[in-house]
């Protein structure tokens, strides 16, 4: 029962994303940096709903990271 509930949310989450993509394709430029003597660093051109969706991703998998090194220091 539970390897169904997880296969249906990776279902609705790739269902979610896909359809944000889809939805929101106008071009955006993420600029990383403030501009210093005309020079900064910015990520290529791509559409908001994919920057939303990587930045989703990217949030997860920083947390499963956090979550697997707490586990791993509170090891007794």
């Amino acid at each position: 029962m539970k390897m169904i509930a997880i296969f249906l949310l990776l279902l609705v989450v790739a269902g979610v994303s896909g359809m944000l993509v889809f939805l929101n394709q106008g071009k955006v430029t993420l600029l990383l940096t403030p501009s210093f003597r005309g020079l900064y660093y910015a990520l290529p051109e791509m559409s908001i709903g994919l920057l939303v969706v990587l930045s989703f991703f990217v949030g997860l998998f920083v947390g499963y990271l956090s979550a697997l090194v707490t586990r791993f220091l509170n090891k007794p």
